[in-house]
C-alpha cells in the first residue's frame, strides 16, 4: 500500500518558492517543474507540488514508513533553506 503526506508551505508567491526548491534539488533527485506544478522523485519515492493561491501545496508517496520520512526531510530541508521556514507539518493521509 503506498503511504501519503500532506503539507501546505504559506508563500506570497508559491509559484517561485516551487521553482526554488526544485532547482535546490535538481542535482540529488528527479524534478520537474512547470505551470505552477512539479515533482520530485527518487528511490525512496516522490512528492508533488502545487501552487495554490495561500501557498504551496505538498503531496508525499511511499512504498513504507521510512521510506515516507525520508521524502519528507529532504523536502523539509529543501523548504527551511529556500523558503526560511524552519517547521514543515506533514500530515498522514489514508491511500488506497
Amino acid at each position: 500500500m503506498t503511504l501519503h503526506a500532506q503539507a501546505l508551505v504559506y508563500s506570497d508567491d508559491p509559484s517561485a518558492l516551487g521553482a526554488r526548491i526544485i532547482a535546490s534539488l535538481r542535482d540529488a533527485f528527479r524534478t520537474e517543474w512547470a505551470a505552477e506544478a512539479g515533482s520530485v522523485a527518487d528511490a525512496n519515492g516522490m512528492c508533488l507540488l502545487h501552487a495554490w493561491p495561500e501557498g504551496l501545496r505538498l503531496d508525499a508517496y511511499a512504498e513504507n514508513d521510512a521510506a515516507l520520512d525520508r521524502v519528507e526531510t529532504a523536502l523539509s530541508k529543501a523548504i527551511a533553506e529556500a523558503a526560511g521556514v524552519s517547521t514543515i507539518d506533514w500530515y498522514r493521509r489514508a491511500s488506497v
